[in-house]
């Protein structure tokens, strides 16, 4: 270990840094625009590799414009990263507070550089600023990531604030005040290695998490309907399916609705088709409102939509079906989005309840039954 090239070792990860930085900005390319991010994570890598290959101009240019320069690039570098996630994830933008604090880290480092000269000092404030950056990139993932890409990044970003922070505690006794960069040691040598390979492995991570997103973007547009956002046929029909398994085996009650927005022919062709889509995205808003996170409202076909009420009985669902129908009825028109009503046929599982055909048949009958007493009801069937 001790025989390695330290400044070899530092340009070849900024060489493979490059290569991370190209694939994830020339992935971006091909990925839809709702995968936010990586643009800051393909700037990342190269970032981090322009500040090691210019610490490899060391001896080349005056010493104390290469740490400067080097630890200001490694920390815009790293940031990037975290804020390529924030991003991903929706968040708020916390450059301002990180710029705020790699200036001062900055600024304390040209102090110990050139008015107190302390190598060591020097060694505990950046790598302590770059443990508190990747630690909050790894605490992010850990509250608002999921999958194996998200894990993955997250164990990346420990292990690499592990050997920031032991590099930051072993300086103290392991260093001298005037100790150089490329002074060799183990220690350096190992913490040279180690923080580059987890960089790479950073870039990895977030590659994969864009990947896992991608494959989540697609996923949602095979299971909900792309202009009212409610499940798709397949995917309602498939949770009845669920339901009534659950039901053979455990007895668990759910019920099923079926709604069907009253005349929505008629508001097409006197306001338009697209009245007629607002009024299918506000209905299901409206509806999807009345709902538990463990309901299920998909889109059955045209202006017809089916609901899956787990664990409801005929009264509780007829009660959540009144609401919704006094709800709609009460909600005010305009030019573009008319009034509409919806009529509601219900139906319970009841014991030899087979197969999904026969809940919806019921379902249907029930539907008919309240236009035929002048819609704007619910029928329980």
């Amino acid at each position: 270990m001790l025989s390695l090239d330290l400044r070899s070792l530092t340009i070849m990860a900024g060489l493979i840094g490059i290569v991370m930085g190209l694939v994830l900005l020339g992935l971006r390319r091909n990925y839809p625009a709702s995968i936010r991010g990586m643009r800051l994570w393909g700037t990342a890598p190269l970032v981090c590799a322009c500040s090691t290959l210019f610490y490899g101009l060391d001896g080349v240019l005056p010493a104390p414009l290469v740490a400067l320069i080097g630890n200001a690039l490694l920390l815009v570098g790293v940031t990037l990263f975290l804020l390529g996630s924030e991003r991903l994830h929706g968040l708020s933008s916390s450059w301002r507070r990180w710029a705020t604090v790699i200036t001062t880290t900055l600024l304390m480092l040209a102090f110990f550089m050139h008015v107190y000269p302390d190598y060591r000092l020097r060694v505990l404030i950046f790598s302590g600023t770059l443990a508190a950056i990747v630690v909050e990139h790894a605490r992010l993932l850990g509250r608002h990531g999921q999958g194996f890409a998200h894990r993955l990044t997250a164990m990346a970003l420990w292990g690499q604030a592990a050997v920031l922070v032991c590099r930051a505690v072993t300086t103290l006794w392991l260093d001298q005040a005037d100790t150089q960069r490329f002074a060799q040691s183990m220690v350096q040598t190992v913490y040279i290695a180690t923080f580059s390979f987890s960089v790479l492995l950073v870039s990895i991570g977030v590659l994969l998490m864009a990947g896992e997103r991608v494959r989540a973007e697609f996923e949602y547009l095979a299971t909900h309907d792309s202009l009212t956002g409610a499940h798709t046929r397949r995917a309602v029909l498939a949770a009845c399916a669920e339901e009534l398994t659950r039901w053979s085996r455990y007895g668990n009650p759910f019920s099923l609705l079926i709604l069907d927005i009253d005349h929505f022919k008629r508001i097409n062709d006197e306001h338009g088709h697209l009245a007629g889509d607002h009024v299918l995205a506000h209905f299901v808003q409206l509806i999807q409102s009345h709902l538990r996170s463990a309901d299920r409202l998909g889109r059955y076909g045209g202006e017809e939509f089916m609901v899956i009420l787990p664990e409801t009985n005929t009264a509780a669902a007829q009660t959540v079906a009144d609401r919704m129908c006094a709800a709609l009825d009460a909600t005010p028109g305009s030019p573009d989005l008319p009034h509409c009503t919806v009529s509601i046929g219900l139906t319970t599982v009841q014991p030899g309840d087979n197969t999904v055909d026969a809940l919806i048949a019921r379902a249907d009958t029930a539907l008919y039954e309240a236009k035929a007493q002048g819609r704007n009801r619910v029928q329980a069937g």
